[in-house]
Formats: structure tokens, sequence, C-alpha cells
């Protein structure tokens, strides 16, 4: 017990200011913060990503290459039957020409969706409002065929507000033209709600029309659509699943998992936080060995100490206790101020990133126009545990040091 006792003593020394344990906790912190920071924040972009994924294409999607999917009303209820699928729904993908003035034409993505499917698949209802205050939360139910949901990052930069109307074309029906058939008619829409995700791919680039207005526009018979997807009532086995639906669809047919959609990208992000975290454990480990450093002057100036502990009964042990005790309790204390700082710069991440002027470059890197967070208890685990064993470790060989001099030989080096 006299050990543990000794080290708090040595390094919070009673009526004086502890130079020797504030520097070397603050360097423990420092690494720590640094190291749960990034570690924190790039499994928050990585999460917030496949959560993306996920709430838009569901859990497993079903197309064909080449080729519109057909029958699918009776496709979609057939895949409902099945044990492991929660819900269904069928939609379609494509690029339309997006008319809001005479001279503002712009080429988009557009999805028209199952209406009364959709909502049991994704969760694109909860990020709809019906205008610009974001206090009015928007419904599914308000779209039909002459109306349009936009990306509200879209709408503002177009000036377009709800109630509004504008005009979309798709290449298929512009090809009828060139062919020297009837022109067809712009397809004039009013736009009924606004999505605000808070991902700059979807706010930016939305719309979102009825599946009946979608293959209109893209001139395909009466149930068709490019794409299924599918709810599962576990997400987690949605790779499985999607193994085994395939070795039953035909050979033209695929379903691949959620986890496949910007795989690349993902695996990219993963990897930018394997290697950021190697460079902050070497900050970490460069940390240890200064403290380390100065656990070892602090030994040599307390020989005289040690070889009074040693005329007074005390074993090696003990004073290796002693000594690796002070590393340890410097790595606890370091790394609980450590979490807190972290804590406190994520709590103002979004404030750092303005202040930076780093808006932009998260925006266009990232996709998202503010930092997401999701802690990672994993992360803090292995952090603390680090820096624990990197602390012992720096403390071990001053401690072994100081357990092997003899009494007498301290006493005499001290004197």
């Amino acid at each position: 017990m006299w050990p543990f006792v000794l080290a708090l003593k040595q390094l919070f020394p009673p009526r004086r200011f502890p130079v020797f344990a504030f520097v070397s906790i603050m360097g423990v912190m420092c690494g720590v913060t640094a190291l749960l920071v990034v570690q924190t924040v790039m499994n928050s972009f990585g999460e917030e990503h496949r959560k993306r994924n996920r709430e838009a294409v569901g859990d497993v999607v079903i197309e064909r290459s080449g080729n519109p999917l057909e029958d699918v009303a009776e496709t979609v209820k057939g895949l409902e039957a099945l044990p492991d699928v929660a819900a269904a729904a069928a939609y379609l993908e494509g690029g339309v020409v997006l008319q809001v003035s005479e001279n503002d034409l712009r080429f988009l993505g557009v999805r028209a969706i199952d209406v009364e499917r959709e909502g049991a698949v994704t969760p694109m209802a909860d990020y709809l409002y019906r205008d610009f205050t974001w206090e009015s939360k928007g419904d599914l139910d308000d779209l039909d065929d002459e109306r349009v949901i936009m990306g509200w990052w879209l709408a503002w930069r177009l000036g377009v507000v709800p109630g509004a109307r504008i005009t979309i074309q798709s290449p298929a029906r512009l090809a009828q033209a060139i062919e020297g058939e009837k022109v067809p008619l712009p397809k004039e829409l009013e736009v009924c709600g606004l999505i605000k995700t808070g991902f700059k791919d979807v706010d930016e680039n939305a719309l979102f029309v009825t599946l009946r207005t979608g293959r209109e526009l893209f001139l395909l018979p009466p149930d068709t659509a490019t794409k299924i997807h599918l709810k599962l009532k576990d997400h987690e086995q949605a790779a499985v699943f999607a193994e085994k639906l395939n070795s039953r669809l035909p050979r033209d047919i695929a379903s691949y998992p959620w986890t496949e959609v910007n795989k690349f990208f993902l695996e990219a992000v993963a990897m930018e936080k394997q290697m950021l975290f190697l460079l902050m454990f070497i900050i970490t480990l460069v940390a240890s060995f200064s403290i380390g450093s100065t656990l070892f002057s602090q030994v040599v100036r307390r020989t005289k100490e040690i070889g009074l502990f040693g005329a007074l009964g005390a074993r090696p042990r003990q004073i290796l206790q002693l000594f690796l005790t002070q590393g340890v309790l410097i790595g606890l204390v370091g790394f609980a101020l450590g979490v807190g700082m972290t804590f406190l710069i994520l709590y103002f991440r979004q404030d750092i990133v303005v202040l930076m002027g780093a808006e932009e470059r998260l925006i266009k890197q990232y996709r998202f126009d503010s930092v997401p967070l999701h802690y990672n208890l994993y992360d803090f685990i292995n952090a603390g545990v680090l820096t624990v064993v990197l602390m012992t470790f720096a403390s071990l060989l001053p401690a072994l040091w100081a357990a092997r001099r003899k009494p007498s030989e301290a006493m005499r080096d001290a004197g």
C-alpha cells in the first residue's frame, strides 16, 4: 500500500506545484486527444456514409442488367412473402433535364418511387418538409402524378419554393423528336415538398416523382421498374440473403447488399482512418518516450531516497512498484483528461470547421454540410489500453534501474 501512497505524494507534492506531473500528464492528454478526435471523426464519416447508403437503397437491391424488370407488382408480393423480408418496393432511376426558367436547364437524376410502399423500405419520410422553415413535416402521401419532391439545396439554389412549378423532360422522350416522331411535351410538375438529409448528393441533386410518372418519362410500359429494394428483418444478414437470393434468380437478374453501394469510397475512408491511427500512435509513442526519459531523471534525482528505502527494509519489487505506479497514474489521469478534451473539441466541431474555413472542403470531399458524430466505444477502450500500456513500458526501465540499486551503492552515489 505504501508504494501507491508515496507515488501520489511524489507526483503531487503538498504545497508545491507538481511541475513534473503537470508536464507529463499534459503530454499524455494531447496524445490521447489527437488519437481520439481523429478516430472519432473518421469513424463518424464512415458510419454516416454507411447509414445514408442503407437509407437510400434499403438492405438489398435487385436489378436486371441492361433492361428494366417486368411484372414488378407480382415480384414485390413474392419477395415480401419470404420469411426474411420485412418490406419491398419497386423504383425507377434515370436522368432528366430540369427547366426552371427559359434559360436555366440542368441535367439531374430522378427517382420514381412507389408512394404506398417506399416508406416501409426507406426512412425517406423522416427527411421531408413542406417549406424552408423546417417546422412543417412533409408526407409521402403529398406526392402524386402531378407533383415532385426536390432536394432542399437544389430548390434553394434555383429559387424554387414549394408550390412552384417546374418542367422536366427525359432523354428518351427527346429521342423521339430526333427520330422524326411527334415531339412530346415536357412534364410540368408542382413542387410539393423538400427533402433535407444533410447529405449533399441527395440535397443538391434529388428529384422524386411517382412510379407512374417515371414510366411516362422514360417511355416504359406499366408494371416495370429498373430496381426493387428490400428491407430485411435482420439487416446484418443482407450479404448472406443477397447471396442466397442470387442462386434463385435468373442469370440476367442480380441482387446485392447495401454494403456494395459506394464500396470503394467506404474502403478508402476506412484505410484513411487506419493510417491516421498509425500516425497518432507514433505521436503517442514519442510522448511516452519523452515521459520515460523524464521519469528516469526523476529516479536519478531520488537516488538517496531509493537507498534510504532499501536501508529501511523496502524490497526491490516494492521500489519497482513505486515507480511503475507513477507511470500508470500519469497514463490514467492523462487519458481521463484526454477523453474530456475530446468531448469538448467534438462538441464545438462545426465551429472549428467554420473557423478553419473548411466548409467547402468538407462538402466536396465527404459530401456532408456538417461534421457527423458517431462515438465508438471500442476506439475509447483501445486508446485507454494503449495509453496505459505505453506509460507502463515508459516507466519500466527507470523502475527496474531503481529496483536493482543496492542501498549502500545508492547512498554512496547520492553522497
